[in-house]
């Protein structure tokens, strides 16, 4: 349940006089102003953004009738349902339901014949258990630990080249997307001659920014280092390569390992958006605000401690094995190119300019990192609760976005949330970062239903990011969306470091982007 459900028998009883030609969908929400949701609950009305005037009454029943022009994400799911159904099923930020709509957009394209529907075919396929690698536990490390902190668009591609033209003998990977050229002739150039790179790759829908598909990724891979490079499929439910599932919509993971001594882990992919081929801190190009306004924001972290790279490094390779055991007779790298490919942004870029910050070498520190990972039960749900709910002055949240669930599945999910609302009831300074995609399919109204005050809240276009700081003293960054999925299904992984000088590098990109970047307002 949440604070809106009793709007939807009014809703109901009135769709009639409410659905008229141009209206998309009709739900439950709250009265925009100024292009911010209000605390008063309304009944939303969606049109298609090439209606004509939608002649609807202002009020029903004494509840305001809020008509909306649909944004771009709602006009391609209303104007092209089954090509968003189908990026829905890759790509989790267009997920439906944060409401239950009265009268929604049906698919309306048919299935050609002989073909099976996209879910059908996913149904039919196997899911297998997860299970880790034997033997091997997550556990914290403490100790004078270099760590390299840095973050896209500023410095993410050239300090993950640094890390990559160090590799000695072997290289292993797990990620979501690998897409990028500039990346791709790095490894390439970096790995040729050494004794492994071992890749696990998830295959989503192709981005309008990749240089290739990641099928195309690998086979170049795979022509240019021969026996030196093997790869898997992840186990995706949606991944037409994949015969069988363990996640259910990603392998979203982004990390490696290199020489079982040092480990990169990060929010962003290998992708132009995530890495872009620039380098504002030493070589400063006049097109770099460009470059960044069209990037997206990404923590990152290099980690040199054996023990830790080890640790993640088996999970990766258990990851590659199962997958790897899981394909044989499967198909061929062109076959399992992506079922379709994202379109055009659906986003401007952003208008302000960025502060580009250096990374930064933490070496003769105590540092304390806490590995995370999931779908490991018991890992990063309980983690993240206490870091949430130990905060006392600050908690600074950046997030791709959350979407809240009343599935009895998503309660520790759930749980995290609430922590957040805890923490804001008692007068911490809390302040939230979301991308665009938290402001299309009723997401920001279904966050305040969820009772987050969207007074603590702010849009920033192209933020990738899943950052924490709590105090000015412990900041976590990984991969986790917080979705239920994302929390507790998914193949994720984070850290947690306890050291003041970190989080007060990664807490000053937040406040710069808080302060100059973001906005309250779901206007570009």
């Amino acid at each position: 349940m949440n604070k809106l459900d009793h709007l939807l028998p009014i809703i109901r009883a009135h769709a009639a006089e409410l659905k008229k030609p141009g209206v998309a969908w009709i739900r439950p929400g709250y009265r925009m102003q100024q292009g911010w949701p209000t605390k008063a609950p309304a009944i939303v009305v969606i049109v298609s953004q090439d209606a004509g005037d939608v002649s609807l009454p202002s009020t029903i029943q004494g509840i305001p009738v809020d008509v909306r022009r649909a944004t771009d994400v709602e006009q391609l799911r209303f104007g092209q349902p089954s090509t968003f159904s189908k990026l829905a099923a890759h790509r989790t930020e267009f997920r439906v339901g944060a409401f239950v709509e009265v009268d929604p957009v049906a698919e309306a394209e048919e299935t050609p014949a002989g073909a099976q529907p996209a879910a059908d075919r996913l149904a039919a396929k196997p899911q297998l258990p997860y299970t880790a690698p034997k033997g091997v536990k997550l556990k914290r490390v403490s100790g004078k630990i270099p760590i390299i902190c840095h973050a896209s668009p500023d410095a993410g591609f050239p300090t993950l080249r640094s890390f990559l033209r160090a590799t000695k003998s072997t290289l292993t990977v797990g990620i979501y997307d690998f897409t990028s050229r500039h990346i791709l002739d790095e490894v390439e150039k970096d790995v040729l001659g050494k004794q492994r790179f071992q890749l696990t790759l998830d295959n989503p829908a192709k981005s309008p920014t990749a240089d290739q598909t990641d099928s195309e990724t690998l086979q170049a891979l795979s022509d240019a280092l021969g026996d030196e490079f093997k790869s898997a499929w992840a186990l995706v439910r949606s991944n037409r390569a994949a015969q069988t599932w363990i996640y259910p919509t990603a392998y979203h993971i982004k990390v490696a390992i290199r020489d079982s001594a040092a480990m990169w882990l990060s929010s962003g992919n290998w992708n132009n958006s995530n890495q872009p081929d620039m380098d504002p801190v030493n070589n400063p190009n006049p097109h770099d605000q460009d470059t960044a306004r069209k990037s997206d924001r990404d923590w990152h972290v290099i980690v040199e401690h054996p023990g830790l790279a080890r640790t993640y490094e088996a999970f990766l390779k258990h990851d590659f094995d199962v997958a790897h055991g899981a394909a044989t007779g499967g198909p061929s790298l062109r076959a399992a190119e992506p079922e379709m490919a994202l379109p055009e942004p659906l986003r401007a870029a952003a208008k302000a300019s960025f502060q580009f910050h250096p990374p930064l070498r933490i070496d003769n520190e105590r540092v304390t990192i806490t590995p995370l990972l999931t779908p490991d039960l018991g890992v990063y749900q309980p983690a993240m609760l206490k870091l949430v709910s130990s905060a006392r002055t600050r908690l600074y949240i950046q997030l791709q976005y959350i979407h809240p669930s009343d599935k009895d599945e998503d309660a520790d999910f759930t749980a995290l949330i609430d922590a957040v609302v805890d923490r804001i009831q008692a007068g911490v300074d809390v302040r939230i970062i979301l991308s665009q995609w938290q402001a299309s399919n009723g997401w920001l109204e279904r966050l305040q239903a969820a009772g987050i005050d969207l007074g603590f809240v702010k849009i920033q276009d192209g933020v990738h990011n899943k950052g924490f700081v709590v105090d000015s003293k412990v900041v976590a960054l990984g991969s986790q969306n917080w979705s239920g999925e994302g929390v507790l299904r998914n193949r994720d992984a984070s850290v947690i470091i306890r050291n003041a000088t970190a989080a007060k590098y990664y807490e000053q990109i937040f406040l710069h982007d808080w302060e100059k970047i973001a906005r309250q307002s779901t206007h570009q």
